[in-house]
């Protein structure tokens, strides 16, 4: 998975978009562990599980389509600054599906200001977010909004 290479690390290796030694450091340390009433017969804490199966289905998300293209329009959306669910790995995802692009890459607006861009595909909406990560209501509220509630991301077709 070219999109997600984070998914690869194996135990013992973080995720590149975490600070978690200190983490660890402090969930592993005794006294935190007596302070939480922690049995010693419990593991050492982890922030990854070597025994999880991080696999992904690339279409894992096609069935959703498949099944709810005509009743519902679908939006898909990606904040720009997100270390990590990056768009660019979005957009391959997308991209790898081979839907038909109605309408090409474009900026939109938000107050006079490119608030991101959009993509109309056959039966979803592509949209960036500038300037958030994966939070996109909580770092930039007026832009979701807007996203979920304007004309600004529906297919043009609309009424």
């Amino acid at each position: 998975m070219d999109y997600t290479p984070w998914l690869k690390n194996s135990l013992g290796e973080l995720p590149p978009c975490t600070f978690g030694v200190p983490l660890i450091e402090w969930a592993n340390d005794a006294t935190v562990r007596e302070q939480l009433h922690i049995p010693e017969y419990v593991q050492a804490w982890d922030m990854c599980e070597g025994d999880i199966d991080y696999t992904m289905n690339p279409d894992g998300s096609q069935w959703v389509w498949e099944k709810h293209q005509n009743a519902y329009r679908m939006l898909k959306f990606s904040g720009d600054m997100d270390g990590a669910v990056p768009t660019s790995g979005t957009r391959n995802w997308i991209e790898s599906m081979n839907r038909d692009v109605l309408e090409a890459y474009r900026p939109w607006y938000v107050g006079g200001q490119v608030a991101g861009y959009l993509e109309e595909q056959d039966g979803l909406t592509f949209l960036t977010v500038h300037a958030a990560g994966h939070m996109v209501p909580q770092d930039q509220r007026e832009r979701a909004h807007i996203m979920v509630n304007s004309c600004a991301c529906r297919p043009r077709d609309d009424p």
